[in-house]
């Protein structure tokens, strides 16, 4: 009989970190914004892991908008004693700034983890730590959702381009709500169609059967797994110094 050997995955080449490192850390940094006294060095350090997570992925564009806006979050905080504002204005001004050093190295790390988990590693993860599939389902679905929301998202921008139908434009002048009634009603032509299609997806999967699913994926910790659980215990040592 002919023999067949039992299917390798693909070993990971590069930077890689494991899915449960990632919602680790995730957890870990949430806590740390949220509970730690402000401290704005502290802040800027947590700031520059995603940011640097996104440059390793790639992610340039993203890096540089987040970066960009928390840089000037920072220099907003430290002149604020510089000028002075109607109180309004002061209030509102911050509030932003706050909400934006806390916020979004949160936002970076989230949306580094969407886009370089992929689904298959995401549930092998889970499993591996016998997660209930009631939550796993529904993560997973959602970690697909964002993704490909956004690419509809960008396919309604650019038909409306085509059709000229944009802010200041001739036809906008002419029917302002027709912006809106051409951006929402596909959109939400979308929302169903990719529920309906993930859906599908998740089932084809074997995701919510009465037997055991297996996977291929590669998953496993590494060294670049330890060096943030390294940065983790040095950050929580500074939060308490």
């Amino acid at each position: 009989m002919e023999q067949y050997e039992a299917y390798q995955p693909p070993q990971k080449k590069g930077f890689y970190l494991d899915p449960r490192t990632k919602v680790l850390f995730m957890a870990f940094i949430t806590t740390l914004m949220f509970f730690v006294y402000e401290n704005l060095a502290m802040d800027a350090a947590v700031a520059i892991i995603p940011l640097t997570l996104l440059l390793i992925n790639r992610q340039v564009r993203t890096a540089l908008i987040y970066g960009g806006l928390f840089a000037l979050a920072v220099v907003a905080k430290l002149t604020q004693g510089m000028y002075v504002l109607p109180s309004v204005l002061n209030m509102i001004s911050v509030l932003l700034v706050a909400m934006v050093i806390r916020l979004f190295p949160i936002f970076m790390l989230g949306y580094y983890i969407i886009e370089s988990t992929s689904t298959d590693e995401f549930v092998a993860a889970m499993e591996k730590w016998h997660v209930p599939e009631a939550f796993i389902i529904p993560i997973t679905v959602v970690i697909r959702f964002i993704p490909t929301l956004g690419e509809e998202s960008a396919a309604i921008t650019d038909a409306m381009r085509m059709r000229e139908i944009q802010f200041g434009t001739k036809k906008f002048w002419q029917n302002p709500t027709a912006l809106l009634e051409y951006r929402v009603i596909p959109l939400m032509m979308s929302v169903v169609k990719i529920g309906d299609e993930l859906s599908a997806a998740a089932l084809t999967r074997g995701l919510g059967g009465l037997k055991h699913r297996t996977s291929i994926a590669a998953i496993g910790f590494t060294a670049y797994d330890l060096i943030i659980a390294l940065l983790s215990v040095g950050l929580l040592v500074w939060s308490f110094l």
